[in-house]
């Protein structure tokens, strides 16, 4: 199972906020505005969240590695 830190989540919530508003008919019939994508490594996993109109955050905590 794969999760996000607090640290992550805020940082993910700050972002969020940052974005420009956009309309639920821009999202479509099933909605789908962020995807979040996790890559397991040897070191860690890599953690980026991408919104629908291609901007994306990466919320690895690289200093951990």
């Amino acid at each position: 199972m794969f999760s996000l830190s607090i640290d992550q989540q805020i940082k993910l919530q700050e972002w969020k906020k940052s974005l420009k508003p956009i309309s639920i008919e821009d999202l479509g019939a099933i909605g789908g505005e962020y995807t979040y994508s996790f890559t397991p490594t040897s070191l860690g996993a890599i953690t980026k969240v991408k919104r629908f109109d291609g901007n994306e955050i990466d919320l690895t905590n690289y200093d951990e590695w």
